[in-house]
């Protein structure tokens, strides 16, 4: 079962850096004390993944693995 995605995070999506298609939210790992909240993403047709660090000021820190 895929997790339910709102409009919000569907347009702030990125994109593959391989094929530049959308690539598919995959889950987020709650905020946890000094930790930032982590979320992941994937594209099916590459299969790279992405996962963003959100701080609690809003800024992104990320990281690209390719399976």
């Amino acid at each position: 079962m895929e997790p339910a995605i709102s409009s919000h995070e569907t347009k702030n999506t990125p994109l593959c850096p391989n094929c530049g298609r959308p690539m598919r939210f995959c889950r987020a790992i709650p905020r946890l004390g000094a930790l930032p909240e982590l979320r992941t993403y994937d594209c099916k047709a590459c299969g790279v993944s992405y996962t963003e660090a959100i701080e609690g000021s809003g800024e992104k820190d990320v990281a690209w693995i390719e399976d």
